[in-house]
């Protein structure tokens, strides 16, 4: 499947927008530990965004369910000592089936419980993914 135009305009746009010379972009998390945070300048969410947008292609293309694991970059930084996000596991169904499998899974775990630094980082990631796709879809507006 070829990259729609829309989707192509986005992807050039922010491969000529930011530079990855001076890029910077890393998840950390807070002082407690328990809330994941992204410490980044302009350049490096609009890298990140691009390499998002650029998995989100890929995923279409290919559709086999494989881990699509990013490439290293040096304006991806671990702050926190380790990869947070290295990677992305696909998901090819809607949002309510993807949450309603993660709710069989968690009461079929022991007390059905995940513990609330699982929840902070889980709406970390989910509030980032958010953003980005809000970013994309505000380009693709703007250039369509």
């Amino acid at each position: 499947m070829a990259i729609s135009n829309p989707m192509r305009s986005v992807i050039d746009c922010l491969e000529s927008a930011s530079d990855p010379a001076v890029a910077y972009f890393s998840f950390e998390t807070d002082d407690t530990g328990e809330y994941g945070a992204i410490r980044a300048n302009k350049e490096g969410l609009r890298r990140y965004a691009l390499e998002l947008l650029k998995k989100s292609v890929e995923m279409e293309e290919k559709r086999d369910g494989q881990v699509l694991c990013f490439h290293h970059y040096e304006w991806l930084v671990s702050d926190a000592g380790y990869d947070l996000i290295r990677c992305v596991k696909p998901e090819y169904a809607s949002r309510t089936e993807i949450l309603a499998s993660s709710q069989a899974h968690k009461t079929a775990m022991p007390g059905g419980a995940v513990n609330g630094k699982q929840q902070g980082c889980f709406a970390a990631i989910l509030t980032i993914a958010a953003t980005c796709l809000c970013t994309a879809a505000l380009l693709i507006r703007l250039f369509s």
